[in-house]
């Protein structure tokens, strides 16, 4: 469920970076471009589509153009009511009901829906309003899959925010249930929608830059001392649901820190620290762009070094992932400002014959030794031909541009990656059984100890390969 805090603006091209955070675009006029129809098709080509899936998508009705998309509305913090306000900029679009745990943001959340909006504290009782046709699931990431697969099981058509899910073996049962119900699912990796972002690929795929060994992936900024602080534990505050926030995570005293943004991503029972909430926006973009495959071994290293908080996830953190076929460094450092390749944050991609800068608001070719021509492009919006996609792909019962299994398979690095932090050594995957190779210890934490009864979405459409390590405790 959300946050008072909500998540963090992380979709508008053209937003700025303060104190390592992005603000909010407010107020900018939604793009109706996006790439064209033969751009997004290459995304399929990344996933091992199974004929159910596709079949599902066809199996229901096409609808025309004209019509409503009807949508409820979970998770109402600062991410939330920026793509609610993207999405209604859409004549089509319609925001019908909302949901929070906490009173005020459905108030405000009901505001901004035009004041017609049934508001819900309880995402149940919103799947059973029987009028809706999608919703859009803005809550914290240990929510993500839960909601994603009840939303699928009531037959409603899903945007969730990124990361898909908190561990590998949810991840996959969510993609199981948007399969086996048909729907259509987009992940918040809204990138891949950029105009911009379909040029560099193009360039990368044109062979210009020779041939690309390996990509850099980072995100650094300076939070010391204090970083978030370490406000102590009280009561919540008035008005708030904090059982069903916690949901299928560990009873525990609420914090501040715990339960607002950017503090939760940074709890191991709600996240993966920003190598995972931020790092998947790059990577996502990596695998979309080259599709090298899965990945064969991951190993990362780091620690909370400086900072003075109450974090359990890392200050400085890095990823070595080997593809076989292309090496891939991702870093996250909170303690340094120090740009890499003159930037807070990116990708590089380093070919024989240059390098290509990719960021949110244009991307660089810098020549190898005079190989080829430097270049400078400008950037492009994201989130508003994201949600457009989604729209029409709900109405044409088409893959979207961030299907949840391209969702799935982009965050299993990441998940790896601090699956090897947590037990201080590499792992080797195993991508037809997902399961990590000879390490018993490993393997448990592909999946999470559930309270009860939210695990039951999850363990009904687990992996046979992930049952055994499906654990659950009493509320």
């Amino acid at each position: 469920m959300p946050t008072t805090g909500g998540q963090s603006s992380k979709g508008n091209s053209r937003s700025s970076r303060r104190g390592g955070f992005e603000s909010e675009g407010h107020g900018k006029r939604p793009h109706k471009g996006g790439p064209k129809m033969e751009e997004r098709v290459t995304r399929r080509e990344m996933i091992a589509l199974s004929g159910a899936a596709a079949a599902g998508l066809a199996a229901a009705p096409a609808r025309a153009k004209a019509d409503k998309v009807r949508i409820g509305w979970i998770g109402c913090g600062g991410r939330g009511t920026w793509l609610m306000r993207v999405a209604l900029a859409n004549p089509d679009a319609e925001i019908a009901a909302v949901c929070d745990v906490v009173e005020e943001k459905v108030a405000n959340a009901i505001r901004i829906a035009g004041g017609k909006a049934k508001g819900y504290r309880d995402f149940r009782r919103l799947l059973e309003q029987k009028d809706l046709d999608a919703v859009f699931i803005t809550t914290p990431d240990h929510w993500h899959c839960i909601q994603t697969i009840a939303a699928c099981e009531a037959g409603k058509d899903v945007y969730v925010e990124k990361p898909l899910g908190h561990n590998i073996a949810e991840q996959r049962a969510a993609v199981a249930a948007a399969e086996r119900h048909g729907r259509v699912v987009q992940i918040g990796t809204q990138q891949v929608s950029g105009r911009h972002y379909a040029e560099a690929r193009e360039l990368l795929r044109s062979g210009q830059l020779g041939r690309i060994t390996r990509a850099r992936l980072w995100n650094v900024w300076n939070e010391v001392p204090k970083g978030i602080e370490s406000p102590p534990d009280g009561p919540p505050p008035p008005g708030v649901d904090y059982d069903l926030w916690l949901g299928p995570a560990p009873k525990r005293p609420f914090n501040p820190n715990r339960f607002n943004a950017p503090g939760y991503w940074f709890h191991w029972d709600y996240s993966g620290g920003f190598m995972l909430s931020w790092t998947i926006h790059h990577i996502d973009t990596v695998l979309w762009a080259l599709q090298p495959g899965p990945p064969k071994t991951v190993m990362s290293m780091g620690g909370k070094y400086a900072l003075k908080d109450n974090r359990e996830t890392p200050d400085t953190q890095d990823a070595l992932i080997d593809f076989g076929s292309l090496y891939v460094q991702a870093s996250v450092y909170h303690t340094s400002a120090r740009p890499v390749e003159g930037s807070g944050y990116g990708i590089a991609f380093y070919g024989t014959n240059g390098t290509l800068r990719l960021l949110r608001e244009g991307f660089h070719v810098f020549p190898e030794e005079g190989r080829i021509p430097p270049s400078q492009h400008d950037g492009s919006p994201q989130d508003e031909p994201h949600v457009r996609n989604f729209l029409d792909c709900v109405k044409s019962r088409s893959l979207p541009d961030s299907p949840i299994q391209a969702g799935h398979l982009s965050a299993v690095p990441l998940h790896l990656a601090n699956i090897s932090f947590r037990l201080g050594r590499s792992v080797r995957w195993d991508p037809a059984k997902e399961l990590i190779v000879g390490d018993a210890d490993a393997n448990r934490r592909i999946c999470r100890t559930y309270r009860a009864p939210w695990g039951e979405y999850v363990r009904r459409h687990l992996s046979p390969a992930h049952r055994p390590f499906y654990r659950e405790t009493k509320a």
